[in-house]
Order: structure tokens, then sequence, then C-alpha cells
């Protein structure tokens, strides 16, 4: 479990100033920082997972991670055919990488999802498939002998990665406290049950950017820097990661949430609608 958190998900978390600019020190200091949660994160293990799906999140973690000691394993769930599944090939490929691409049927799925709802005390739908691949990837870090998965949980919240994030700065809401909110809501809104869902695979999910050090640099900066009027998102972690040598296009990739850029939301919505699934 992530440090910041506490034994129950507390609020353990530093208090967001967001009111620094993005100067080259504090980019370095950022860039300083997620380099040493990745080792940090890897340390003791001679083979770590990473979930991965080819968008910039992963993909940072991915990049960095080649520079030590460990023995990757990535591994990428999708449908066939589904965007995270092609562009996870390109890009592993690009970075001098290999994936696991793990590919699921329809009917795989609504096993996984029946499997999945059977764990969980929730039974909310989106939560439901969100851990399918977080139970696909550590069944098969399991068998591959690796216990610790890192993956790219709190990029969204810290960087502002969600289109409501960019409908809130457009709308001139109150974005600062919109994340401040969703960053100390993340442990029981989602890495809580990713953590319970590995744990049976005997595995840990670990998130080099909910180091404490990161989130201080992170939550100080304006989020609004993050943002555009013309639509871009995450702006800052673009530039940590061209500072950190991730290829253009690797950075710029337009990128769907975990559910629907690996397909798997398509196909549990079509199988709820038709009463194969619960509601």
């Amino acid at each position: 479990m992530s440090e910041i958190f506490g034994v129950s998900g507390g609020n353990n978390l530093p208090i967001p100033c967001f009111n620094r600019e993005l100067t080259d020190s504090i980019k370095k200091e950022l860039v300083k920082a997620f380099i040493s949660s990745v080792e940090k994160n890897m340390q003791g293990f001679e083979k770590v997972g990473i979930m991965f799906s080819g968008g910039i999140d992963s993909a940072l973690i991915a990049y960095t991670a080649k520079r030590f000691g460990p023995k990757l394993f990535l591994y990428s769930v999708g449908t066939e055919n589904s965007e995270d599944i092609k562009y996870s090939r390109k890009f592993a490929k690009e970075l001098g990488l290999e994936v696991k691409e793990i590919i699921v049927g329809e009917e795989e799925l609504i096993s996984y999802y029946r499997k999945v709802q059977s764990l969980l005390v929730e039974k909310d739908f989106m939560k439901l498939e969100l851990a399918i691949p977080v139970f696909i990837c550590s069944q098969h870090a399991n068998k591959d002998g690796v216990k610790v998965i890192l993956t790219g949980s709190g990029a969204e919240e810290l960087f502002a990665g969600y289109d409501r994030h960019l409908q809130c700065f457009l709308k001139g809401g109150d974005l600062r406290k919109m994340l401040s909110d969703e960053l100390r809501a993340l442990y029981s809104k989602d890495l809580k049950n990713a953590e319970f869902i590995a744990s049976i695979n005997h595995c840990e999910p670990r998130y080099p950017f909910l180091d404490m050090k990161v989130i201080e640099l992170a939550t100080s900066l304006k989020p609004e820097l993050n943002l555009s009027k013309q639509g871009e998102k995450k702006r800052i972690l673009k530039a940590v990661s061209r500072e950190i040598g991730l290829p253009e296009d690797v950075v710029e990739r337009p990128k769907k949430a975990m559910q629907y850029g690996s397909g798997i939301h398509k196909v549990l919505l079509k199988a709820r609608r038709n009463g194969i699934i619960g509601q």
C-alpha cells in the first residue's frame, strides 16, 4: 500500500498549495522525484510487472524503469484490436521493451466480471470493470513469479487528466477543490479494490506517481497549467516526460480511460443491456 494513505487509507497527503509556476528548476525536481520513486518501488525485486496500456502514464513508468536492474514484465489487457493493445504493441517496441498482450474475448470477459463481482463487496459497475484488468494482470504476473506491479494510478488526479477536469477549467469551476477532493478519495474509490483484487493473486500494486515527494511537487503547481483552452490535458506531465526522454508520439498519444481503451467497457455494457450480467 502506498505510504501516503496509511493503514486505513487515511489523510497523510501533503496539503496542496497550487500556487507555483512550472520553472525549469521545479521541472527538474519533479523529474528527479519521479525517477527516484520508480527506483524505490522496484528495489529488492528481481522481477517487476507494469500495467501497460501505451498511454503516457504507464509508458513513462516503463521507460524510467528500464534503467534499473529488475526484469520487466509489461502486461497489456484488451479485446482484440482495441486501442490499448494496438498502442501498447507499437510503443513497447519503440521503447525497446517487450509487452505481453492479454487478449480477452466476450465470454471470457463476462466470466471475469462475475468472478470479480463475487470477490468485491461493492457491486458498482464501474468499480467492477476497473477491477477486471487488475485481476487479469495480477493473475498473469503470479504465473510469471512477479510479486509487484507498477501502475499509473494517481497521474490523472495530480496532472488533470480527465475530461471532467478540462470541463471544469473551461467553465471556470473550482478545479483546485475538484483535484484535491479526488486525490483524497483515491484510496477508497480505486486503490483499495485494486489492492484487494491483486492480493488474491499474491501481487501488490505500487504507484510511482503517488510518492510523497511527487505529490508535494505536483500539487504545489497551479493545476490550470495542465490544461489549455484547445483541450490539452496533463501539460505538466508531458513536460516532465519530455525531460526524461519519452518519445514525442508516446507523449502525445490521445488516451481514453482504461476500461474504454481496452474495449472492456463496450463488451460489458452490451452484456448488461442484454441481461447477461446484472445491473
